[in-house]
């Protein structure tokens, strides 16, 4: 994360800034989730299944909003970008973001194996690894095509739509967490 977001506004890269935004909304997403596990664990013996479900639900549906605020700013600086395209591309850039395309699809696996065993909270996981799989593809084209071609429009283009597929997922948890929670 912290290498994405060095090499991202070192290079004016939106797809690798927001992947590594991205990836600090990870932190946040583990840890609520860590918590509601802990949380589970430690009132095991007075929560019925049904409490434990809505816990695991409300765990979930706070990670689907940081995920929207994070997205919120992610538009923002595609958007900032878009007025002021002015992206160096590195040997580290494409590094970067070939060595996170790596840990972000393996991280994804490991979840996705997972999937039929998957409450809402580690689904929360699961769809934050992903769409960061999603945008480290986007890093990677977007690089590319500035690379080769010079395309500088590309990169916060990718960065919004990187971010309107994020906010698909993430309304998309949102709902069916509430809808768990009120259960």
């Amino acid at each position: 994360m912290l290498l994405e977001l060095s090499v991202g506004y070192s290079s004016k890269s939106v797809t690798l800034i927001m992947d590594g935004w991205h990836m600090l909304s990870h932190v946040l997403v583990l840890l609520l989730a860590w918590g509601a596990y802990l949380y589970i664990r430690l009132r095991r013996h007075e929560l019925t299944q049904q409490k434990e479900h809505r816990v695991l639900a409300l765990s979930s549906f706070a990670s689907a909003v940081a995920l929207l605020i994070v997205t919120a700013f992610m538009v923002y600086e595609a958007i900032e970008h878009f007025m002021h395209p002015e992206i160096v591309v590195t040997k580290e850039s494409f590094a970067v973001a070939i060595f996170s395309l790596f840990v972000n699809a393996i991280s994804a696996y490991v979840l996705h194996r997972e999937e039929e065993k998957m409450d809402l909270s580690l689904k929360a996981a699961y769809i934050h690894v992903l769409s960061d799989v999603v945008l480290s593809c986007f890093a990677i084209a977007s690089l590319t095509a500035i690379y080769f071609a010079g395309i500088n429009w590309l990169d916060p283009l990718l960065g919004l739509v990187g971010s309107a597929v994020i906010i698909r997922w993430s309304i998309g948890l949102i709902k069916q967490s509430w809808r768990d929670a009120l259960r």
